[in-house]
């Protein structure tokens, strides 16, 4: 009998201390991202671009809530300026390129309470993206310089949707560390689809 009542206050014990452990790791949290993120552009009616092979910094800050498998938050993300040069005949440009999101993301965790987690996420939201052409047109001697901004005034902000995973370190049970990758369709500005692959690390924590 003593056996008895001593396995089964184990058995209790264990399992408030599970509970406890899984209500720490659920609850309203905080994140910062940074990472890498490369543009891609289509439908350049066939110019000639080049140095498009780059990768611009960025980073983001999140506010979110966790409950077991399911994580959503409200994320803005900043990127660094994406600039190009542009050769078609007697022009040339230079071209500043920038984005900026606000994304609602969804997550599931497959593994929440283990210490490596597996996920997978999707988000909608919406990026403000400026277009800054710099151009320069040699004719009969001539050279004309020509500066256009399409973006904050014309087209300030495009639907946008992403998909992506990685997977998530568990510090302590308030404290977690993630590294993924997003792919992201931005719409478009200025007779390109944009779209991005990004590469992140990034650090939770549970309140």
């Amino acid at each position: 009998m003593k056996k008895l009542l001593l396995t089964a206050s184990a058995l209790v014990l264990g399992m408030a201390v599970a509970a406890d452990a899984m209500a720490d790791c659920n609850g309203l949290y905080i994140g910062v991202r940074a990472g890498a993120t490369k543009h891609d552009y289509s439908k350049k009616d066939k110019m000639n671009m080049d140095e498009l092979d780059s990768h611009v910094f960025m980073m983001s800050g999140a506010l979110g809530y966790r409950y077991n498998y399911y994580r959503t938050e409200l994320e803005y993300v900043w990127r660094d300026k994406d600039d190009w040069s542009i050769k078609d005949g007697g022009a040339s440009s230079e071209v500043d390129f920038r984005t900026a999101s606000i994304m609602w993301n969804h997550f599931v965790d497959f593994l929440p309470y283990n210490w490596w987690s597996p996920y997978v996420g999707a988000g909608i939201g919406f990026t403000k993206m400026k277009y800054h052409d710099k151009t320069t047109v040699s004719y009969d001697g001539e050279t004309e310089v020509i500066d256009m901004v399409d973006g904050y005034n014309n087209t300030p902000t495009k639907f946008t949707w992403s998909v992506g995973g990685g997977l998530t370190l568990k510090v302590t049970n308030k404290f977690n560390v993630d590294a993924g990758y997003r792919y992201y369709d931005m719409g478009s500005i200025h007779k390109m689809d944009v779209k991005a692959h990004e590469f992140y690390g990034g650090l939770r924590y549970v309140f």
